[in-house]
Formats: structure tokens, C-alpha cells, sequence
């Protein structure tokens, strides 16, 4: 009885700490970040600054979908880049204090020194993330994603370390809390409680019969001389 007790409380601690997570990351969000680019050897410059905003989708207690696009100065001056594109989120907990999290996504990428000298390119990416609640609606977030596109203006591909910082804002109304699963109560089998045995029986002895008097033979008169 104790450990289905136990058992009853700790799938009700973990509902409510879902519930709990729900309440303060579901719904749709917006995402301004601010970037620091870590450049690809190829590139003229080692490194370059870039700004991004995405629109984001909390889906379930796991998954997040973004959309969004960046603008990136990949070397302060002229090579320049913006790419839009789709990334899924995976989150391994919502704690509001410390919700780290795994990236992928795709991205149409547009990149050149000139507008004579533009190329289009599909962009893969994968990074890793954390968000932490400021407030009720907003979220600091960071994340670092190498992003890795072809390269039609020149000789192979390139890929670019992407460093970022910046809110996950809420909009669309204050999320609800989710209500709490319905926990069924344990089902505690019945115990089998034998009858009592019935009492043992007790031998009773007859009574002994009564001895039988002793005989006593009747007594004889004396015979009468009939003379």
C-alpha cells in the first residue's frame, strides 16, 4: 500500500511540474537576436555581426518550429548575406531557470559582395541552445549554430559559425495553465482472508455403566421336623 501511495505522488509531482512548464513557454512567440559571426577559413575576414528575427511555435511539451531569417556582415564591409528558412527545436526539459535544447533546420540562403555578384544557396543547420524566463512572456535566449551552404560564386562550400542572443517574447494572450492529468487511484487487489477453522471436536466418553450389586443370595429357612 505505501509504494502505490508513493508511486500515486510522484506521477502526480511530475503532471504538475509538466503542467507548470506549459503555463510559463506554450504558445507563439517572437525572436529578435543579435549575432556574432565566427567566418569560414575561405572568407576574407575572420569574423562578421548579424541581426535575426524569427516567429516561433511552441507544439508539445518537447518540440518548438521557428520560422525566421538573418542578415548577416560577414566581413564589415561588403560580403553581406540574408537567408530565411525553418528549424526545429527539441528541448531536453522546460525548466524555466535552464531549458537547454538541440536545433536543425533548412534555410534559402543569398549571399555576394555586389548585386551583380548575388548567388542562391540551400543552407543546412544544426546548433545548441538554451532558453531561461526573464518574466511571465519573455525569455533570454542563446544559441550556437554552424550553418553550411554551397558556394556558386566560388570553389566549394562554406560553412559559418553563428553565435546569437536575444528574447523569445509571447503574444497572442497570457498562456494557460494546463489542468492537471487525471490520475486514476491505485487499484489495490483484495485480500483473501481465510475462515476460521472450525473447533476441533472433542471426544466425549460415555458415562461408565454402574457396577451390578453384589449377589446376595436369598436367605434359607430352616427345615421343620415334621415329627
Amino acid at each position: 500500500m505505501k509504494t502505490s501511495s508513493l508511486a500515486a505522488a510522484l506521477v502526480l509531482g511530475l503532471t504538475g511540474t509538466a503542467a507548470f512548464a506549459q503555463a510559463t513557454h506554450s504558445g507563439w512567440y517572437v525572436a529578435p537576436t543579435a549575432s556574432v559571426v565566427i567566418n569560414d577559413n575561405d572568407r576574407a575576414k575572420s569574423t562578421g555581426a548579424g541581426v535575426g528575427l524569427a516567429v516561433g511555435k511552441m507544439l508539445n511539451e518537447k518540440w518548438n518550429v521557428e520560422v525566421g531569417g538573418q542578415y548577416l556582415q560577414l566581413d564589415g564591409k561588403n560580403d553581406e548575406q540574408g537567408n530565411i528558412g525553418v528549424d526545429g527545436l527539441y528541448f531536453f526539459n522546460r525548466n524555466p531557470d535552464f531549458a537547454p535544447y538541440a536545433l536543425a533546420g533548412l534555410a534559402y540562403a543569398r549571399e555576394g559582395y555586389s548585386d551583380s555578384n548575388k548567388n542562391d544557396n540551400l543552407m543546412a543547420r544544426v546548433g545548441l541552445g538554451f532558453t531561461k524566463q526573464l518574466t511571465r512572456n519573455v525569455d533570454f535566449r542563446a544559441d550556437a549554430r554552424y550553418q553550411y551552404h554551397g558556394n556558386k560564386a566560388g570553389s566549394g562550400s562554406l560553412g559559418d559559425w553563428i553565435v546569437s542572443a536575444g528574447l523569445n517574447i509571447a503574444f497572442g494572450g497570457t498562456p494557460q495553465a494546463a489542468a492537471p492529468a487525471y490520475v486514476a487511484p491505485a487499484y489495490v487487489a483484495p485480500v483473501y482472508v481465510a475462515p476460521a477453522p472450525a473447533p476441533a471436536p472433542v471426544a466425549v466418553m460415555p458415562a461408565p455403566a454402574p457396577e451390578p450389586a453384589p449377589y446376595v443370595a436369598p436367605k434359607r429357612e430352616p427345615k421343620q421336623d415334621r415329627n
